[in-house]
């Protein structure tokens, strides 16, 4: 059963999901403007050493600034799903998913995202999307095959938080605007810094208000569980190919595969010290 909410404790949900959307808006508009502000101020100060009128280059600034904002806040949920491989997920190829997502949408007052799926075996999830509206949640074809029923709502549930609150709009920016970063730093820095873009504890948070959502809280746990002790050899993950890919890892709703032996002192997104306080719950 759903727990029960009192109205005082309703209205400030919703209060702070009306500031986390705020918040999250302005952060996405600052990673997506930073990297056309420099870009169209080395092309303006190029113009100006050229020779051209100070006027052009501040108009060089200006257009192409503004024109990379527009574009990769645009582009980055897009790019984000091609690099994980993507594709459309059709309602009798996984009709218990569907119906889930129905309801739950219902439940949270969402428009209903457009759905995927990512051949993996790995059971895992994410979502991506500039708005609920546009959202798109992702589900690995080993999630819907491995989880149980309440723990796939579970899991599903906390993906909706994510779209719910705008998460998903600062995660597609810090992925696209940290590969370049990667270029230069390596995979491994790209993948830390996208992890502190979105902030950490994003997951564990988003843990604790999908189960006041769910009908079975303890679902949530249980995919947890499952996830953190998989039987037998990984696959490889992330599903995808090129570094987009790779920077997507704190976007998962698992983000721990194949790092079970990463010290995890501190790291409230973790997937077993995630496990262990549904367990509390």
């Amino acid at each position: 059963m759903v727990p029960a909410v009192s109205v005082a404790e309703r209205n400030a949900e919703s209060a702070e999901d009306a500031a986390a959307v705020r918040s999250n808006k302005k952060k996405a508009l600052r990673l997506t403007w930073a990297p056309g502000l420099v870009a169209g101020l080395v092309a303006g100060l190029i113009l100006i050493a050229a020779g051209l009128p100070l006027l052009v280059g501040a108009l060089a600034f200006v257009v192409l600034g503004a024109g990379l904002l527009v574009w990769l806040w645009n582009r980055a949920p897009g790019a984000v799903l091609r690099a994980v491989g993507a594709r459309p997920s059709h309602e009798w190829e996984h009709p218990r998913l569907h119906n889930l997502v129905d309801g739950l949408c219902a439940t949270m007052g969402l428009p209903r995202p457009t759905i995927c799926v990512v051949d993996s075996a790995v059971p895992n999830a994410m979502s991506v999307g500039r708005d609920p509206a546009g959202a798109t949640l992702v589900v690995t074809s080993g999630l819907d095959a491995t989880l149980t029923l309440v723990e796939l709502e579970g899991v599903l549930a906390h993906e909706l938080v994510h779209i719910k609150r705008y998460d998903t709009v600062v995660a597609g920016a810090a992925v696209v605007t940290s590969v370049l970063w990667a270029t230069v730093g390596g995979a491994a820095w790209g993948v830390g810094r996208v992890h502190r873009l979105i902030g950490s504890g994003r997951e564990f948070d988003a843990d604790q208000r999908a189960a006041r959502v769910v009908r079975y809280p303890p679902g949530i746990g249980s995919a947890l569980e499952v996830m953190a002790d998989p039987d037998g050899p990984v696959p490889t993950w992330p599903p995808g190919q090129g570094r987009t890919a790779l920077l997507t890892r704190w976007l998962w709703f698992d983000p721990m595969v194949g790092a079970a032996g990463e010290l995890v002192e501190g790291n409230l997104d973790d997937t077993r010290v995630r496990a262990a306080a549904q367990a509390l719950r």
